[in-house]
């Protein structure tokens, strides 16, 4: 089970250096979101990060800094998805490097792009966002996946998000799920590093388990 780490929304102290740190610890993707970043912002957010980790970051806007940096993929929310000016600007990007968003799993039922994975939120009640509550049936992933496959369908990764911590980790895991996002969970810790390294020893065990 992969773990995926998304930017606070905010600038936070010392950010870079942690996201550097996580990244020494061992963190495969980075979902850089800066909602009201200009590509000016996130170039040089990006610059920032040490170079050897620029093929673990996925960016959420500003999509021309994807070949400009050799980034690993692109994330759509619901209005990029749909927005076909943008679609034709990533068109040239492979599928299985594109993620997105959704909040319902019968969104990904009816889905037919060929997504690499896909978020589904909230799973649980959002550690960020205090009015943001559980609305995700967590069995939904198996019998999505299920369905899927009944109709010879292509069924993306399914990355659990919102409120996940290390007991929910274990938690998709037993519900059928590919991997897990952290956000507030992991930023409003007292040390995101310390409790990043605690989730990962907990997916990596939970798949070695599965080995």
């Amino acid at each position: 089970m992969q773990i995926t780490v998304i930017t606070p929304e905010n600038n936070i102290k010392r950010e870079i250096e942690l996201i550097n740190d996580l990244f020494k610890n061992g963190l495969e993707r980075l979902h850089l979101r800066k909602p009201d970043n200009s590509i000016e912002e996130n170039r040089k957010y990006i610059k920032a990060i040490d170079s050897q980790y620029h093929s673990r970051v996925v960016i959420k806007n500003n999509f021309e800094l994807f070949n400009e940096f050799n980034l690993a993929g692109i994330h759509l929310n619901g209005p990029s998805r749909r927005d076909e000016e943008i679609r034709k600007k990533t068109d040239h990007i492979s599928p299985c490097l594109i993620s997105t968003s959704y909040h319902t799993w019968q969104k990904i039922i009816e889905n037919d792009f060929h997504f690499g994975y896909v978020f589904i939120s909230p799973v649980f009640d959002s550690i960020s966002k205090k009015d943001y509550k559980a609305s995700i049936d967590p069995y939904g992933a198996m019998k999505t996946k299920q369905k899927l496959a009944g109709q010879n369908k292509y069924c993306p990764r399914i990355v659990g998000l919102g409120g996940v911590g290390i007991n929910e980790i274990k938690a998709l895991h037993e519900y059928g799920f590919d991997g897990a996002a952290m956000l507030g969970t992991l930023w409003m810790s007292g040390n995101p590093v310390a409790t990043f390294v605690r989730a990962l020893s907990v997916a990596q065990a939970l798949q070695n388990q599965d080995a």
